[in-house]
């Protein structure tokens, strides 16, 4: 099987020859490298265009504009590859060099394999491995992930992809190219949590494989992903980035369930969800005092309800709000002034 590996590359210079390399030192040679740059302010395009006539490198882009989102990128990845199986390589991580060998062959053994992914290393800017990943997925199961399995996708679902995203880091995935494009791809308005949506849509659809045997190295440093979202966005913004994932699989679940009626279960838990993250966005607003979102909010989190619960929520938003405004904010402030 042809496995086409996209190189999403932003602002990781000091690390992307350690990730090329790992790629073009894999033990499973069918595959090409398509590498693409979204205008990065540091010296990562040098680096790229040095490997630009290496005759794995099929494309090496370097965009003329920042995309505003690495999901662009992997949909754009996706338009000029030619695998049959996908490996989105993250420009701060690095591979095990058998990592491509040994997950190609269970798509090779089971026809309905959609997905598989490994356990990863976790590993500091210095390339210092310092554990594992397994703690990403203890609170669900402190169990299962502690060895390989195989199930099906919905059933995988319905047990972790409905609470979290119990897949820590792209660079760990292989997946089937037609059941991405199948389900639409990437959505690059979830900047933070476009990779839960995207493993939860690709894995409905068929079988997924996890080895609990650590063939990524999945890096943390103060430039990652992980970091950078975490210091950029704010609490409105995380929770409507998760709004907006519940009301994308809604709809995705909605359509889908007609045809697989196994994914009903997990259609009425999405949308339980949904409303419970609606009504928390309204106690949110209401918390941080963004008096202009209280009542939008609170009005979105209302459609959800049944009639006969809509006094008792209403009573309690205007206790919680009397309480922030009288108590929490004067205690703030008089606790807050600079000494």
């Amino acid at each position: 099987m042809f496995v086409s590996v996209i190189v999403p590359s932003y602002n990781h210079a000091q690390y992307l020859e350690d990730r090329i390399e790992s790629i073009l030192k894999q033990t499973y040679t069918a595959f090409e490298l398509i590498l693409l740059d979204d205008l990065s302010p540091d010296n990562s395009a040098k680096i790229l265009n040095k490997y630009k006539n290496h005759p794995k490198v099929s494309h090496c882009i370097i965009n003329e504009k920042n995309s505003g989102s690495t999901f662009y990128q992997w949909n754009k990845g996706m338009s000029l590859a030619k695998g049959e199986l996908i490996w989105i390589a993250e420009s701060d991580d690095v591979a095990d060099l058998t990592f491509l060998e040994k997950l190609v062959t269970h798509f090779i053994q089971n026809p309905k394999l959609v997905l598989a992914y490994s356990q990863s290393h976790r590993m500091n800017a210095q390339g210092e491995v310092t554990g594992s990943w397994k703690d990403f997925t203890d609170a669900v199961d402190p169990i299962l992930f502690t060895h390989d399995f195989e199930m099906s996708g919905l059933e995988y679902i319905d047990y972790f992809l409905n609470t979290q995203n119990t897949v820590p880091n792209a660079s760990g995935v292989l997946f089937k190219k037609q059941t991405y494009l199948d389900v639409g791809g990437a959505n690059p308005s979830l900047r933070f949590i476009g990779d839960w949506e995207i493993w939860a849509k690709i894995i409905s659809q068929g079988d997924i494989f996890y080895t609990a045997e650590c063939l990524n190295y999945f890096r943390y440093h103060d430039t990652s992903v992980i970091a950078q979202a975490k210091k950029k966005k704010d609490h409105f913004e995380v929770r409507r980035q998760v709004i907006l994932f519940r009301e994308s699989m809604n709809t995705f679940l909605n359509n889908y369930r007609k045809k697989q009626p196994r994914a009903n279960t997990i259609y009425y838990k999405n949308k339980k969800a949904l409303s419970k993250e609606l009504r928390k966005n309204a106690s949110l607003a209401i918390r941080r005092r963004y008096y202009d979102r209280i009542i939008p909010t609170s009005m979105i989190a209302l459609r959800t309800m049944p009639f006969y619960v809509v006094p008792f929520y209403i009573l309690k938003l205007c206790i919680q709000f009397i309480l922030s405004v009288v108590l929490v904010a004067p205690y703030k402030i008089m606790f807050n002034k600079p000494k």
